[in-house]
């Protein structure tokens, strides 16, 4: 197909909108949440979008609330065989992705970009997060510390445009 641009000049499409594609420096995602699984407590979230209606909320309502989630999804599945764990939750221009380790979980509300950066890019946030607070997450007193709520740092660091080198996990954010 050729469109004509905004000067009248020949432009060949793709068969997409490069609109739709969020390839600005804007980040995939509005806002992640780190949920411990047993307690239910929020100990770090980030906002990365002023323009979703989600992050006006208050921020330990909405982990709760994404936490409440899961564990409705946990009990319908109680007598299943297989423990089912809620993996999304899909919206017209929006998701809700979970990934899991150990006590931590953590939910990115993404804009609905491209599943599996979205997915590798919350993965290895997961895994950076607990590998550098592991013992303080599965010994979570209710006590969150400086070092994590400085871990906020190192998620503003997570723009579309290092998406080809998602270096998470041996990078220094201190």
């Amino acid at each position: 197909m050729i469109f004509k641009n905004k000067t009248d000049e020949d432009i060949i499409s793709c068969g997409f909108s490069f609109e739709d594609l969020h390839l600005d420096n804007d980040n995939r995602f509005h806002a992640i949440y780190f949920i411990d699984s047993l307690t239910g407590s929020l100990l770090l979230s980030n906002k990365f979008s002023n323009h979703s209606h989600i992050c006006e909320a208050d921020e330990d309502l909405i982990g709760s609330f994404l936490n409440a989630i899961n564990l409705f999804i946990n009990e319908l599945n109680k007598n299943d065989k297989e423990e089912e764990q809620i993996q999304e939750i899909n919206f017209t221009d929006s998701r809700i992705l979970y990934e899991r380790k150990g006590r931590l979980m953590v939910i990115g509300i993404s804009k609905k970009t491209n599943l599996p950066i979205e997915r590798k890019m919350l993965h290895n946030v997961l895994l950076d997060f607990y590998q550098k607070f592991e013992h303080k997450i599965e010994h979570f007193n209710g006590v969150i510390g400086e070092d994590i709520l400085a871990y906020r740092s190192k998620l503003n660091e997570l723009k579309s445009s290092n998406i080809s080198e998602i270096k998470f996990r041996n990078s220094n954010y201190y």
